[in-house]
């Protein structure tokens, strides 16, 4: 009797790991072609836009005004003109990751003080955390414990270390600085915040060791942060093919979302706790690049001779071109 309610039970867990894998590629499957779609559709936006947007500017550029602010504040109007200029990196792609950066961190700081001073979003926690309890079973638990691995101290230091050689081996040994800024940057940022806010960790469940506060996650800050540069990196050296330029920044936004994900259904991290990560993550990442994108840009300043532009053998591509459509 006893053998038999063992094989009926094994027999539900093969079933519904079967049935969490299909949704799990429902899913993906879904997102990919929404993905996919969106993209489209902000390329044809682009392009129909780019004749209206040469017009206005060369509207703005013929007003009298625009020739009186130049004329009585020609170094604000420089200023102006260069924050602008969509050519070089530290025109308005610098103005855009500027301005990115400094939104991630008005968005920390408002889920700090939401978690502080209103019960909504600790409220979204629990309810968050509750429902998952009735699907806290094996495998999938064996399943988040291994996903969870990925974003670990040892592990990042490790994947890290790799990336560093390979970038230095591969001559592309100036991502390595920017990484590591990134990398020690989140980890700092992080557990400082941790012990600051001190926020106990979900209690219903013990299936992994914890013990430092919650807030932030500091898996999803390492997941953000480490694999996201280096999509990054893979992305940037592939500007001719626009097709792997999306798959490497889509399954790697699919593999970040799974750490922190597994954070979550393991009971050591509250919803919150996962999105402060991202942002703390976002933001050094954002970081690291802005910084990359400099160095280079002063690479290949330097490499021709006018300093207009780079040079036939820099692997930058254009500044403004995420996925190289």
């Amino acid at each position: 009797m006893r053998h038999l309610v063992s094989v009926g039970r094994s027999a539900i867990s093969t079933l519904n790991l079967l049935l969490a894998v299909a949704l799990l590629a429902a899913g993906l499957a879904i997102l990919y072609g929404l993905a996919r779609g969106l993209l489209w559709l902000v390329g044809r936006g682009a392009e129909r836009l780019q004749g209206p947007v040469r017009m206005s500017r060369h509207w703005v550029r013929d007003r009298p005004v625009v020739a009186l602010f130049e004329s009585r504040f020609p170094q604000t109007f420089r200023f102006l003109k260069a924050r602008l200029s969509t050519r070089p990196f530290t025109g308005l792609p610098l103005t855009l990751m500027v301005i990115f950066t400094v939104y991630l961190v008005a968005l920390f700081g408002g889920m700090v003080q939401e978690l502080h001073e209103a019960e909504d979003l600790v409220a979204l926690d629990n309810a968050v955390d509750r429902w998952f309890d009735a699907h806290r079973v094996e495998p999938f638990i064996g399943a988040m414990v291994w996903l969870t691995l990925w974003g670990q101290g040892p592990t990042i230091t490790i994947v890290g270390l790799v990336a560093s050689l390979l970038w230095w081996s591969s001559s592309r040994g100036h991502l390595v600085v920017p990484f590591w800024i990134c990398l020690i940057g989140a980890q700092v940022t992080t557990w400082t915040a941790k012990y600051v806010i001190a926020r106990e960790r979900p209690g219903a469940w013990d299936l992994l060791d914890e013990h430092s506060p919650a807030f932030p996650s500091g898996h999803a800050t390492a997941a953000i942060s480490v694999y996201g540069f280096i999509a990054y990196s893979v992305w940037r050296t592939i500007q001719t093919q626009p097709r792997a330029r999306f798959e490497v920044l889509f399954w790697g936004a699919v593999a970040i979302m799974l750490i922190g994900f597994s954070r979550i259904y393991l009971s050591v991290h509250f919803l919150s706790d996962v999105a402060s990560g991202y942002l703390v993550g976002g933001f050094w990442l954002a970081v690291a690049v802005t910084v990359t994108e400099w160095r280079t840009a002063r690479r290949d300043g330097r490499r021709t001779p006018n300093g207009h532009g780079p040079d036939r053998g820099s692997d930058r591509g254009p500044p403004l071109d995420l996925i190289g459509t």
